[in-house]
């Protein structure tokens, strides 16, 4: 290594490389020291304060860290505009750059920026912590335009960034108004529409006249502005330019160093790199940083020496040559989509083939952050066998050049250059030094096919691309040269050569296609135990892709009339690309105000404090030098005993500061919400991965987690439970939770004759992760030496954190004091299991005197927090030939996981909720909790009623296809009335169904649309569509009666201003601003002079979880109650003068010595349930809802998409209509999640493939909520009107979780279509379909002769549950 040294420092020194690195962020110059190559730009960003760039996952796939880099292209003369995802992006490569955040484009003190109002004042921002991402992404792609985009375009640009609060509408609503959609808008004419005040209208882009009325609530529009050559686009006076000193300043090469000995290069030629590689052969050539960003984060994968080679003039060329276009290696993928859009535009058309299909393929290829920074030669060289490009590198007969350090240079076909898994021809000496690609030939057809379990932004399950080139012979057409290739079906991107050879001097018929698909079906093998699983659905997309690549190629050479058949019209629908029009919302609702704030849509509170980021989380909150970090030493186990803990090596890592385990616990070791049946740290025996065994701290973050990776655990290993099934088979349950409830007799009905039908079956209901954006965090720190303890939690239960907390350290609750600003979302998995985390914190700020912070990083965070319950119902319903149901017998059984936590809670629920919205004379339903080896589940939306209600519409679809009828007929049929006694005594009163779902009928005009969709499935053999109305009731109230009461703590100052405190935590539902507007009515005083700080456990004692939906009932009276007080107080002193304002009351009143405080409090009257008897009133009413989907799914490869989604729901007369609006879009979407997109994948009897017990889908690449694209393209919300809520305050009902179980309307809508695809092969019997409905599901339901290859009919795949 001493020559390797000598040679580095004559290179550095002789070629004049250097350590100054300069940044400016936000207009500020920056001078970066040397030794933070380890950083990455998010760490600095946040290091100096600018917390509005947000943390959400750390792998760029949420799009929560997006920010906008700006620099100089000296070889194309022009400034480049760009978003990136700060948390990848290494802070050396944006040396010379200008950053900015969203805190550099406006704040409330400066003046908002457009993009930012806009968004704010579309009600786009709930929990905020995606917001700045959003905002980022937004201004990056206004600021890199010329012309403004077009709606379209502003959709595929937010691909990247995901939402679990809003359902996406408001935000492309919010930037709608900067889409091009009228000329006359985006010039400088004096036009009618541009000279009037009219404002523009959000949804339609068009001048409107909602402007007028909206501006009575506050509310500003602002017009689009036009590009400005001046400095980029100027859509604000006060835009950020481009640094003067950055344009004139000569770019240098740089040599600079970071912790541990990494050594980081930007060299800016050839020889500069090949001198670099030559000397560290090992070394990592990096341009994007998203697959090594990856490596070194989740991987623990160490690089010692890393090459920056962005700025290598010879690995940018991007040249159009006579026989094909060469790519750099270092191109970025944004850079060959515009080359590439240029050479398809401008070129013969019988050329461009393969330049089309990675067109079309890069469309879908992450997100736009991700493609601005990644690379060509990148994506090649990492060689993942999931790569959608390397297919279609192959199949076009692509060259690559590779050039050793010597500077020779050798050409490797793409075919021949994959070896192995990750492993290609490519020696240490060498690197990838551009790609060639041809042009193709008169009739050669190049095409791409990718299945993933997302459309936008996710990685494929299979892939392909495939390349015929067809010559005519004497009358016929003969494949002159054919290459297939697969990626995702092997270790590697695989040639099907069987298939290839078999092609060749075949003639192109449809014979040819039934013989070539029974080769090919032989030639590519996908064992049972392959990683990813899904063979039986991979092998058949394989099948599908040749089928739609032969119709496709028929079908080009039947238009340009080549060959005089072509496709039947039925069988188009094989070859028809997918082209996703913008979406478009509505939204009704009446106002029904009261006083000057109540019943009016007014923005959350916090709107504009998050679309500046401005808005503090946990993690932001300013801490001392002496904070630490802490890291949890985790299981690896899903049962084992521990022999033995080795922390030796821990306590010599870098920056370590303690370590504590169970021993270490001053108080109990012991902790649950209901049954304390939960270690705090593992003492002897593990029952989960993920359990926590203890923490570490040190001075970092990254430090504290290398320390705790460093403890050594020996285990003996016992058994496990990982199933519900193995938990009912071996009788795992969890002590005393054994639930049952009975009205009438069921056992009788079946056997007297009542019933014509009898059906008994099984259900299975997937879990789901809660992803809230904002990872649990938590910061504690000790007072007076360890006397009292104090923290900031990310919770839904300030009380329980601080009920935890004092548990384990053996202290006073009333010494434990935990405050809530806001969280960035919770969804119920912030309701109790925030709370071990704040207690394994609490120890060790306790041991050590000092602040100690704790964030989760997201795949941590996922694997022990738990999640949705999933459940196993099995049912026995008799009915009549009509579809009247007489009688239910369900067991259901939901998974605890290895602690009770709210288990029970949540079976109950799902019990309660097992009839949905349907009166039958006789049930019995009895539930256990299973006990498994997995985390323990926990609260999420809906707390387990969407499992129950789930289950009963399962069968109820099973009954109408029993009884030939449509599920709708059998749901009316059977609803609830006025008066029905439920099978838990309750009396149903103000019941609204019929209502709901009338006008629901009317909404979506359903007869006409079944009408349609059956139309278009007689016409389409390969894609149908299906329609599906679906109910739901929501009982409002804890079912804990204890927990049905609320406080609050009411200040009124003398300048008229107004402090509300009360128990409940804002996390994106808008409480705080209902809650606001309560108070703000009450005194009648406007909205902007109320304010809600934050909640604290010393501020209101004792206080419920916000959960349940319950809170803007109980808090919002509670608070009245408190301002009724007062106005009591005040009312002496109002009667006797009249006064200007209502500070001039509150200052006579003060002078008058009058209490202007006041605490509130509120119970929930006449609630309660005798579990001895089965009976009583559990909920003080229901929220009811119905929702109208359709869908389109592709039978060859299970893709779908909602094309309408129509929503009615009595909410009675709204606090905030667009508040309540925005909570029903988000938990649809959230649902339509549940639903169809989000399955989880455990280490499992199903899925040997991971290792054992544990979680596979643990980050957003593997795990996918809906992105932006997924979202209905016609989305539609209406509130019944006139139906008063006498039960709640000012006549309102709960929203939040209620509209979530709707969005079961699209998967039964995908059954719908399902059943028409089935139809096609003569199968018109009932058939199971799990939820998540995925591409795998959906495709192996739609049998057909490809299926029929690799299973049966009734195939089944497999769900971790």
């Amino acid at each position: 290594m001493g020559s390797l040294t000598k040679m580095e420092e004559e290179l550095v020194v002789g070629e004049g490389w250097s350590k100054e690195a300069i940044l400016y962020v936000n207009g500020v110059r920056r001078v970066l020291p040397d030794g933070l190559a380890h950083l990455t730009l998010l760490q600095y960003l946040r290091d100096i304060g600018l917390t509005g760039t947000k943390l959400g996952c750390g792998e760029g796939g949420c799009g929560a860290c997006t920010v906008m880099a700006s620099c100089y292209d000296q070889h194309m003369k022009k400034m480049m505009h760009f978003a990136i995802n700060a948390c990848l992006a290494p802070l050396y490569s944006v040396e010379g750059m200008h950053i900015i955040t969203v805190e550099g484009i406006g704040n409330r003190q400066r003046g908002l920026h457009p993009i930012q109002e806009s968004l704010a004042q579309a009600h786009g921002s709930q929990c905020g912590f995606c917001t700045p991402g959003f905002i980022m992404s937004m201004y990056a792609l206004l600021r890199s335009n010329k012309q403004p985009p077009t709606e379209e375009q502003i959709e595929e640009n937010l691909a990247g960034n995901l939402c679990r609060c809003t359902g996406y509408r408001p935000i492309v609503d919010a930037f709608r108004v900067f889409a091009k959609t009228d000329d006359s808008l985006y010039t400088n004419s004096t036009s009618a529409s541009s000279s009037t005040s009219q404002t523009i209208c959000p949804s339609t882009g068009k001048p409107c006249l909602c402007g007028s009325s909206s501006e009575a609530y506050g509310r500003k529009q602002h017009r689009p502005i036009s590009y400005s050559e001046t400095d980029g686009s100027s859509y604000n006076e006060k835009e950020l330019i481009f640094p003067p000193e950055l344009l004139l300043r000569k770019v240098l090469p740089l040599s600079l160093h970071g912790f541990g000995g990494l050594k980081w290069y930007r060299p800016l030629r050839l020889q500069h790199v090949l001198d670099l590689k030559s000397c560290y052969p090992e070394a990592k050539l990096v341009v994007g940083n998203t697959e090594v960003g990856i490596e070194t984060k989740f991987k623990n994968v160490q690089y010692r020496v890393l090459i920056w080679v962005t700025h290598v003039v010879e690995l940018n060329a991007l040249n159009v040559g006579e026989d094909g276009i060469e790519i750099g290696a270092s191109v970025r993928l944004t850079q060959l989509q515009q080359v590439l859009q240029k050479v398809v535009a401008e070129r013969d058309g019988h050329e461009i083939s393969s330049c089309r299909a990675i067109l079309e393929q890069l469309k879908w290829f992450a997100g736009k952050q991700i493609r601005n920074v990644a690379s060509v030669g990148g994506n090649i060289c990492t060689a993942s066998p999931i790569s959608d490009l390397n297919p279609l590198w192959m199949a076009s007969n692509a060259k690559f050049q590779l050039i050793d350090c010597k500077g020779k240079v050798r050409t490797v076909s793409a075919k021949d250059y994959f070896l192995g898994y990750r492993k290609v021809d490519i020696r240490h000496d060498e690197i990838l030094l551009s790609i060639f690609l041809p042009w193709t030939r008169p009739f050669e057809f190049v095409k791409e096919f990718k299945q993933a379990h997302r459309r936008e932004d996710d990685i494929a399950l299979v892939n392909a691309g495939m390349r015929a080139h067809i010559r005519e012979e004497n009358g016929d057409w003969i494949i002159a040269d054919v290459s297939i290739v697969y990626g995702g079906v092997a270790a590697l991107s695989i040639s099907s050569s069987r298939t290839e050879k078999y092609l060749m001097g075949k003639k192109w018929d449809k014979k040819l296609l039934e013989d070539v698909l029974n080769v090919l079906k032989e030639d590519i093998n996908i064992p049972e135990d392959a990683p990813g699983g899904m063979a039986e659905f991979r092998k058949s997309l394989t099948l599908s892709f040749f089928f739609k690549f032969f119709m496709w190629v028929t079908h080009e050479m039947n238009v340009k009339g080549h060959f005089k058949e072509g496709l039947h019209a039925t069988q188009l629908s094989a070859v028809q690309p997918y082209s996703r029009p913008s979406s478009c919302g509505s939204q009704s609702y009446e106002l029904a105000r009261h006083g000057t704030a109540v019943g009016l849509p007014m923005v959350h509170l916090s709107s504009k404090l998050q679309v500046t980021g401005e808005a503090e989380y946990t993690d932001d909150t300013r801490t001392s030098q002496n904070t630490l970090h802490a890291a949890l030493i985790l299981s690896r186990r899903a049962h084992a005993r521990i022999l033995s803990i080795d922390n030796s090596r821990a306590r010599t890592s870098p920056g370590f500061s303690g370590l504590f385990l169970a021993k270490d616990v001053p108080g109990s070791n012991k902790l649950g919400p209901v049954v304390a049946n939960e270690e705090l740290f593992a003492s002897e025996v593990v029952t989960c991965v993920g359990q926590v065994i203890g923490i570490v701290v040190a001075d970092t973050h990254e430090n504290a987690k290398a320390a705790a990776n460093k403890v050594e655990i020996k285990y003996e290993d016992l058994p496990a439970i990982l199933s519900i099934r193995d938990a009912v088979d071996s009788g795992s349950f969890h002590p005393n939770t054994a639930r049952s409830l009975v009205n009438g007799d069921a056992e009788w009905c079946f056997k007297s004759g009542s019933c014509d039908k009898i059906i008994e079956g099984e259900v299975q209901v997937g879990g789901q992760e809660h992803f809230y954006l904002e990872p649990q965090s938590c910061l504690v720190w000790t007072v007076d030496s360890g006397n009292e303890v104090h923290m900031i939690s990310s919770t839904q239960a300030p009380q329980r954190n601080q009920e935890y907390v004092a548990n384990v350290l053996d202290l006073p609750l009333s010494k434990v004091v935990c405050k809530t600003k806001r969280i960035g979302g919770g969804f119920g998995g912030k309701e109790t299991r925030s709370s071990f985390i704040a207690a394994a914190a609490s120890v060790a700020s306790y041991h050590l005197r000092t602040p100690v912070k704790i964030v989760l990083d997201r795949d941590v965070d996922m694997m022990i927090t738990g999640q949705r319950h999933s459940f196993l119902g099995k049912y026995k319903v008799g009915f009549t030939n009509e579809g009247k149901v007489m009688a239910l017998d369900l067991e259901i059984y939901n998974n605890g996981g290895n602690s009770l936590d709210v288990s029970v809670p949540v079976l109950e629920r799902a019990m309660f909720n097992s009839e949905n919205v349907y009166d039958i004379p006789h049930i019995k339903i009895r539930g256990q909790v299973c006990f498994t080896n997995f985390p323990s589940n926990t609260a999420f939306r809906g707390f387990g009623s969407p499992q129950g209600m789930l289950i009963t519409e399962n069968w109820i679809q099973r009954i109408a296809t029993e009884l030939r009828k449509s599920p709708e007929e059998i749901r009316e049929l059977n609803f609830h009335n006025e008066g029905t006694v439920l099978h838990y005594g309750q009396v149903l009163e103000n019941c609204t169904i019929r209502q709901v779902w009338d006008e629901l009928k009317i909404s979506c005009d359903f007869q006409n649309a079944r009408e349609a969709v059956s139309s278009f499935n007689r016409q389409n053999r390969w894609r149908k569509r299906g329609v599906a109305m679906v109910p739901t009731k929501f009982g409002i109230s804890f079912t804990a009666k204890h927990m049905n009461q609320a406080g609050a703590l009411v200040q009124v100052y003398t300048d008229g201003t107004v402090l509300v405190t009360h128990g409940g935590v804002e996390m994106g539902q808008g409480l705080h601003t209902k809650v606001a507007q309560i108070a703000a009515s009450s005194f009648n005083i406007p909205l902007s002079s109320v304010f809600i700080s934050e909640t604290s456990t010393d501020k209101v004692p004792n206080a419920s979880a916000t959960a349940a939906s319950a809170s803007s009932d109980l808090y919002g009276a509670a608070v009245l109650d408190a301002c009724e007080q007062i106005k009591a107080r005040m009312e002496p002193i109002a009667c006797r003068q009249k006064h200007s304002s209502f500070a001039e009351l509150v200052c006579a009143c003060y002078m008058e010595r009058i209490d202007l405080s006041a605490h509130g409090f509120y119970i929930t009257p006449n609630v309660g349930f005798d579990w001895k008897v089965g009976k009583g009133t559990l909920f003080s009413y229901y929220t009811y809802g119905a929702a109208f989907a359709e869908v389109e799914i592709d039978t060859l490869t299970g893709d779908f998409y909602t094309r309408t989604a129509d929503i009615v729901m009595d909410l009675g007369y709204s606090l905030n209509p667009a508040i309540d609006i925005g909570q029903i879009e988000g938990a649809f979407i959230q649902g339509l999640g549940w639903v169809a997109l989000e399955e989880l994948k455990w280490g499992d009897a199903h899925h040997k493939w991971i290792r054992s017990g544990n979680l596979f889908t643990c980050g957003p690449g593997t795990y996918k909520i809906p992105s932006v694209n997924d979202i209905p393209l016609k989305f539609k919300v209406s509130l019944l009107k006139g139906v008063p809520n006498p039960k709640a305050i000012h006549s309102s009902k709960a929203v939040g979780e209620p509209p979530f179980f709707l969005a079961s309307s699209v998967f039964f809508a995908i059954k719908d279509a399902i059943i028409a695809a089935r139809a096609e092969e003569g199968l018109n019997e009932w058939f199971p379909l799990d939820n998540p409905a995925t591409p795998e599901r959906i495709r192996m339901a739609c049998v057909d002769s490809f299926t029929k290859h690799f299973a049966s009919p009734n195939y089944r795949p497999k769900l971790s549950v």
